[in-house]
């Protein structure tokens, strides 16, 4: 029974692990003098239970085709909600 009870305890907690995205930019290198007049698309994923999926469209290009953006300057990930019950996982897209 105790070695049942580590074995599910490695495995919930081995669902907590997120990994950082790979391709990340210098950001000195961008303009944010007028950030206000940057066009910002959104597009989410909603999961609950971790299974669930309520609405699933994130996606870089449905984000800037809905902001009708061509030129990409950046990218922005966040990640919400309470877990383990709903999570929010958005993508923004900030550019012309």
């Amino acid at each position: 029974m105790k070695k049942l009870f580590c074995l599910l305890a490695v495995l919930f907690l081995s669902a907590c692990v997120n990994a950082p995205y790979i391709n990340q930019i210098d950001l000195n290198k961008t303009d944010f003098s007028k950030i206000e007049e940057l066009k910002v698309g959104k597009a989410c994923n909603a999961i609950a239970l971790f299974v669930l999926p309520i609405e699933y469209e994130k996606s870089i290009l449905k984000a800037a085709l809905d902001a009708d953006i061509s030129k990409i300057y950046y990218i922005e990930e966040r990640n919400e909600g309470l877990y383990p019950f709903f999570v929010e996982s958005c993508v923004m897209v900030y550019g012309e």
